[in-house]
């Protein structure tokens, strides 16, 4: 796939399961709230799925927050905004038990997903591979502080066992080594990084 391919790629209901499938190796790091409407997923939940990134990336809408977001989603992806919804606010009860840093980290973290979205796939990532080095360190430090790493441990025991993973480590090896992107004129270089992640090509393969 060339970086062409890749940003006019027409998602598909193939592509969506080949990604899940692939991505299940890694549900131990995700708590059960998120990974159990993954592995439920209904057909019209993936149908509705598939049609929302389409749209995203063909530009139909551009969610600036978790409010923007349920409203689109109860409006064209009814199938979606349930399961979400009830994800969002498991997630906002574990971020309520954060000392005063863990919260500001998440809700940082938050409001950066959001900054960093963009309808073409190659600058979204350049934002997210920009800001890599900044988050895994902010994670990386709130583990080392006392007043935080216990509440850190018993809201996200799965991203604390991602933290200390040896999966954990070779990304932020190369984390740590990103240069800092131009995110028009770098494309391709983007592109190439993109690949480097993607070890099972599922997001970068034809196939």
């Amino acid at each position: 796939m060339t970086e062409s391919e890749f940003t006019n790629l027409v998602f598909t209901v193939e592509k969506f399961d080949q990604i899940l499938k692939a991505y299940s190796a890694y549900k131990q790091f995700m708590p059960d709230y998120v990974w159990e409407p993954i592995e439920k997923i209904t057909d019209e939940q993936k149908t509705q799925a598939v049609q929302m990134v389409n749209d995203y990336h063909a530009g139909q809408f551009e969610p600036k927050n978790y409010n923007d977001m349920i409203a689109i989603l109860k409006k064209s992806y009814p199938a979606l905004a349930g399961p979400y919804e009830t994800m969002y606010n498991k997630y906002k009860d574990q971020v309520a038990k954060l000392g005063p840093k863990g919260q500001e980290y998440c809700n940082g973290l938050e409001a950066q997903m959001y900054a960093d979205a963009s309808p073409d796939r190659v600058i979204w990532a350049c934002h997210i591979f920009n800001n890599a080095k900044s988050a895994v360190s902010g994670a990386k430090a709130l583990l080392l502080d006392d007043s935080e790493a216990a509440k850190i441990e018993e809201a996200f025991p799965e991203a604390v066992s991602f933290l200390n993973s040896k999966e954990f480590d070779a990304y932020a090896i190369v984390v740590n080594n990103l240069k800092t992107l131009d995110c028009d004129k770098d494309r391709e270089q983007v592109f190439n990084t993109i690949k480097l992640f993607d070890k099972h090509s599922v997001l970068t393969s034809n196939t």
